[in-house]
């Protein structure tokens, strides 16, 4: 089982309350939307799920049990939105996903599950050998993932992911997340501005705003009957989306 919970988790930075008393589920073996604009408070969320933003108020539980503090000691994956600056650009691609490995192994070995990892990102493992400079953003956005995914997690949290890429290859990236989930049963909390997005890889969404949470439930459900004025709001600024229709 890996079920991520956040329960009456409040942030501030001095006088500014960035997230007020949330409480969100993340479900063993589902994906979550978690959706709102710039400065709703959905990205501090996520750091704070991975022990990279300290709370004031609240708790993250993986499997019902409190993460400590300091962090989620690999439980817990964070994929960030610039593909640009999440990898060292002075290490060999190989060598950073092996960097995330939870235990070391053996040379041989060790490249054969790289090997694996990139080819589970549908990257040639020949990159391996390869700088982050050399890479496309989308490479490199894949490469990230895969490196997520050496540390074997029980949740992965995706901030934005696809904001920094191309629109022709956003849908790639998504996906490959599609996939992921179906073949490996990931837990994942995907956070993301557009709703269009959040509809193509999400079962479940919750709307942010504010620093809290307005809407909540089964994506299909949200979309084809927002509550909260807001959610409305954020539908009808969709533009035509170029993404296939969720099946």
């Amino acid at each position: 089982m890996s079920r991520l919970t956040f329960e009456n988790v409040t942030v501030r930075f001095g006088a500014l309350t960035a997230v007020n008393d949330v409480s969100l589920d993340v479900p063993d073996g589902m994906v979550v939307g978690l959706v709102g604009e710039s400065g709703s408070g959905k990205t501090t969320l996520a750091r704070a799920g991975v022990g990279l933003t300290p709370m004031q108020v609240g708790r993250v539980l993986l499997d019902g049990v409190p993460i400590p503090k300091r962090g989620s000691a690999g439980r817990v994956q964070m994929v960030f939105q610039d593909p640009y600056s999440s990898l060292d650009p002075r290490m060999r691609v190989g060598d950073a996903i092996a960097e995330a490995l939870p235990t070391p192994i053996a040379r041989a070995d060790r490249d054969d599950h790289i090997a694996h990892l990139l080819d589970l990102v549908n990257l040639n493992p020949a990159i391996g050998l390869d700088y982050p400079a050399r890479l496309s953003g989308g490479q490199r956005q894949r490469v990230a993932i895969a490196r997520a995914l050496a540390a074997q997690p029980a949740v992965l949290i995706a901030d934005e992911i696809t904001s920094a890429l191309d629109v022709s290859i956003q849908g790639s990236i998504l996906n490959l997340i599609r996939r992921l989930q179906t073949e490996l049963g990931l837990t994942m909390l995907f956070v993301s501005h557009n709703l269009a997005v959040v509809r193509y890889v999400a079962q479940r969404m919750a709307v942010m705003r504010d620093g809290i949470i307005v809407e909540e439930g089964p994506t299909a459900e949200i979309l084809e009957h927002p509550h909260d004025p807001y959610t409305k709001e954020l539908l009808a600024a969709i533009p035509g989306s170029h993404l296939p229709p969720k099946t």
